[in-house]
């Protein structure tokens, strides 16, 4: 038979096996057939670091430039005279090992450090997808690298460390704070934390498209004990009880969860007026590509962390971009930013508004029913009793909404430049849009569309922008004898 090297394809449809040969098992692989044998002979040389690095940075001239990459950027620029300039420049600098501060040596076959003592000034190191495959190899690497904080380690298969080799390697690793572990095949959280023990005080951490699915609570006192930003994107989480389970962390102030399969979000309850003591420092929350079915509860539960701030969210199909953002805005308290977009003193006093005018009917019978009823409605809609204190209370608007809604609206509609006034019937679903050209008609304005606004008939100090064109004025709670400005 000879020797033969068990390998794990990347393409994982292009092996025969995952690891088992005639009911043996020789190795494991992460997709049923990526595993194959083939012959040492077949398997290209190994390189270290050292000798990756020189070849990449050593070896430039302008005439190797890749000529499919030149071609790529000609047909993406539609730029047939493309080309390469101001790389002899940027190549001498990179011929001195001394004045790097990063270097990438992706999809090459390390598996070595090699000597690195040269690198005086790197912070960054690429090894993404090389052949590296233990934490020794990964120690001689940063330990001769004193000034490096970044590292990526992606799609590297690593074999987890021993207790004995966490002890020896983990002074290697102190100076690192930024560690990209994602596509490394973890798939137990209780291998993560192991591994962790090498690199305790590390700051950010990526374990993405890592099938970890659960987690389990951290020992702050052995490991991540300063990490600020952890990226679970796509680990296949589904219950949100699983994330829970992280907040502990107490200096963790950015979640990433894109492309999870969360469905709710539930935390543990507390008084309406009060935060919980989980996640205490979390500010960013991405919450991207995650089918989240009642957006309206899972914004109220949010609202009880202490210091969310930034939230990522896609709107549900039976919901969109604008319903989502009010709900947000609406229902936590603190939020800043959505969508890395900062809200505006106006989307907040919109949504705010919409809130308080959606819910005043259950506010007033929960008021009228006594403090069970009350708390119970409270314990839903934790912002409400804000919105009241801020907007006073929505008595006077119960009874409107008790009588069947007209289908015509009568508004005032105010040009402000002239002070002319126009009472005008309306339909309630007439779009910002159609009422902006009969604007125009009626004060034969033909240079420029005006921008719409509106003070509610009941509370004047309210300003409300019909900032968007498509919106009906249902949508923006115009009410019959509502003012509408035209600025």
């Amino acid at each position: 038979m000879g020797t033969w090297l068990g390998i794990e394809w990347d393409d994982g449809m292009r092996g025969k096996h995952n690891g088992i040969v005639d009911g043996k098992r020789y190795f494991q692989t992460q997709m049923p057939t990526a595993g194959s044998f083939i012959r040492p002979g077949k398997v290209g040389p190994c390189a270290s670091l050292e000798d990756a690095a020189r070849e990449r940075y050593l070896n430039y001239n302008s005439s190797n430039v890749d000529e499919s990459l030149i071609r790529e950027a000609q047909a993406s620029l539609q730029a047939s005279l493309f080309e390469v300039v101001g790389m002899d420049k940027i190549a001498r600098k990179q011929s001195k090992f001394e004045q790097l501060s990063e270097v990438s040596v992706d999809e090459t076959p390390v598996n070595a450090a090699g000597y690195l003592k040269d690198f005086t000034q790197l912070t960054t190191l690429n090894v993404n997808h090389t052949l590296i495959w233990n934490w020794e190899t990964v120690a001689s690497i940063t330990q001769q690298l004193p000034s490096l904080k970044n590292l990526n380690l992606s799609s590297n298969r690593l074999v987890l460390p021993s207790a004995s080799q966490i002890a020896e390697l983990e002074p290697a690793f102190r100076h690192l704070k930024h560690i990209n572990l994602s596509s490394c095949g973890f798939t137990d959280w209780k291998d993560v934390m192991q591994t962790a023990l090498l690199w305790p005080h590390i700051v950010s951490l990526s374990l993405q498209e890592n099938p970890l699915s659960q987690l389990a609570v951290v020992d702050c006192k052995r490991i991540f004990t300063q990490l600020q930003e952890l990226d679970l994107h796509r680990t296949n989480l589904m219950d949100f009880d699983q994330v829970v389970k992280l907040s502990n962390i107490t200096t963790l102030r950015s979640l990433n969860l894109i492309e999870n399969r969360i469905e709710e979000i539930k935390l543990p309850d507390c008084e309406p007026q009060d935060k919980l003591n989980m996640f205490v420092s979390l500010e960013k929350l991405n919450l991207l590509h995650n089918p989240i079915w009642n957006e309206a509860a899972a914004f109220n539960e949010l609202d009880k962390l202490p210091k969310l701030n930034h939230l990522c969210k896609t709107p549900h199909l039976k919901s969109n971009f604008d319903e989502m953002v009010s709900k947000a805005v609406g229902c936590i308290a603190g939020l800043q930013f959505i969508n890395k977009a900062k809200i505006t003193a106006g989307e907040r006093r919109g949504a705010e508004y919409d809130i308080w005018k959606k819910y005043s009917l259950e506010w007033m019978q929960a008021t009228q029913q006594g403090a069970d009823a009350l708390r119970e409605f409270c314990r839903k809609h934790r912002t409400y009793p804000f919105l009241v204190k801020k907007y006073g209370s929505p008595a006077d608007f119960v009874p409107d909404i008790q009588v069947k809604k007209s289908n015509l609206i009568k508004l005032s509609i105010v040009h402000q430049a002239t002070g002319e006034i126009w009472e005008k019937k309306v339909p309630r679903m007439i779009t910002v849009q159609t009422l902006q050209g009969l604007v125009m008609k009626r004060f034969r304005l033909t240079d420029i569309v005006p921008q719409l606004c509106y003070h509610d008939a009941k509370h004047p100090e309210l300003l409300v922008p019909l900032d968007n064109n498509a919106k009906t004025l249902d949508f923006y709670s115009v009410q019959e004898h509502d003012t509408v400005l035209i600025q």
